[in-house]
């Protein structure tokens, strides 16, 4: 868990005022629904009767009432179009929000802020169903020990994004070593098409035991905690399962190929520097192409998937790398790996290799430094527009 540079900036650059009137325009904002002000005080003239908020709402230390008076003033408020921002405030959850139901920013690269809360252990968003921005910030809440929503379904882009944001920015690091995520939490945040899952830092909180979610070395459709095979393996029980949250090691079999895993969709570790998936000394292994895997999730700063001392000929056809990145929607160029060896470095030792473009990536530069190159660009138009 660190607090890195990055986040500091992006958290700085969130909370700038930002003028929404045109967005309110377009959405049709009811006047007497509309805020005009952004930061929240006991003089701010709430539209207390109104289900839905067109408003840049920022609560911070300079917001002088008390979680009562919060409560009661928000107990009307469903939906929230604009950007919600909670920074600095001695709150010990945003309970007060508890009937909100849906956030949409406006603009096009606003995003949801929750940080530097010192004594907030939960969000306490209970009734939060969907989310529609450029990013969801949860950051620097030191005592924070749950996320707290446990009804959000729905993140996506808001309407207007910037196109060059292709998913929503999830940043979950409270810095509180008592902090975990639900794994009802995850799955709804990684079955989301558009969310960049490579900085949450926690670990799971333990769960009751249910017919769809067991523990392992127990197999069902949901399993907490790594899943094994190896060569004394049952492989018809995997056929089973769906979603991992840990990670899955198949190592020392005789296996030709993974399609007994035919139901499994994701697979979510959150422990830090280890890999979601683990393939290791199987000499038999030619087909890696998981039937219904949609999406794995690990540490940014490990490689998600490993592929170690296998059939040497996975390591001769350079397109099944890039096709395993591709189907997985792989946000950097580290993963997966062979032999220590990404998708890139392969296709570059190879002289008489062809150029294979993959989404964004092209023969001169890799998916990764594209993005570098754009985000450096996004970051430049941003601070010319503040300044």
């Amino acid at each position: 868990m660190k607090e890195s540079l990055l986040i500091n900036i992006l958290l700085v650059l969130s909370v700038f005022s930002a003028d929404l009137t045109d967005y309110f325009k377009m959405k049709n904002c009811d006047p007497k629904c509309t805020l005009e002000t952004q930061n929240f005080t006991l003089e701010t003239a709430f539209p207390k009767k109104c289900s839905t908020i067109c408003a840049d709402l920022i609560i911070n230390d300079q917001t002088d009432l008390t979680e009562k008076q919060m409560k009661s003033t928000f107990s009307k408020m469903k939906n929230l179009i604009g950007r919600l921002i909670i920074v600095n405030t001695q709150f010990k959850s945003a309970s007060f929000l508890a009937g909100l139901e849906s956030i949409e920013c406006g603009g096009t690269d606003l995003v949801t802020t929750i940080g530097f809360n010192d004594e907030m252990t939960e969000l306490g968003l209970t009734n939060l169903t969907s989310i529609s921005c450029a990013g969801f910030l949860v950051i620097s809440n030191y005592k924070m020990n749950t996320l707290g929503v446990p009804n959000l379904k729905s993140i996506t882009l808001n309407e207007f994004h910037d196109p060059n944001i292709t998913a929503v920015r999830i940043m979950i690091d409270p810095l509180s070593f008592e902090f975990c995520i639900t794994v009802d939490e995850m799955e709804s945040l990684i079955t989301s098409e558009v969310t960049n899952l490579d900085e949450i830092y926690g670990v799971y909180c333990e769960p009751a035991v249910t017919e769809n979610l067991c523990k392992s070395p127990e197999i069902c459709s949901r399993v907490l905690g790594d899943v094994e095979v190896g060569s004394n393996s049952s492989l018809e029980n995997m056929k089973s399962i769906e979603l991992i949250f840990g990670s899955l090691i198949i190592s020392g079999t005789q296996l030709t190929n993974v399609s007994f895993l035919e139901n499994l969709k994701y697979v979510a570790q959150l422990a830090e520097a280890k890999s979601a998936i683990i393939v290791e000394n199987n000499p038999n292994l030619l087909n890696i192409s998981f039937p219904k895997l949609k999406r794995v999730r690990s540490d940014i700063n490990s490689v998600s998937v490993v592929f170690t001392d296998n059939n040497e000929n996975l390591k001769l056809d350079v397109s099944n790398c890039y096709k395993l990145r591709n189907d997985l929607g792989m946000t950097t160029d580290l993963s997966p790996t062979f032999d220590g060896e990404s998708c890139d470095s392969m296709n570059s030792s190879a002289p008489a290799a062809p150029c294979i473009v993959v989404g964004n990536s092209t023969c001169n530069f890799s998916t990764m430094q594209i993005k570098m190159f754009q985000s450096i660009f996004v970051v430049f138009l941003v601070f010319v527009n503040v300044y």
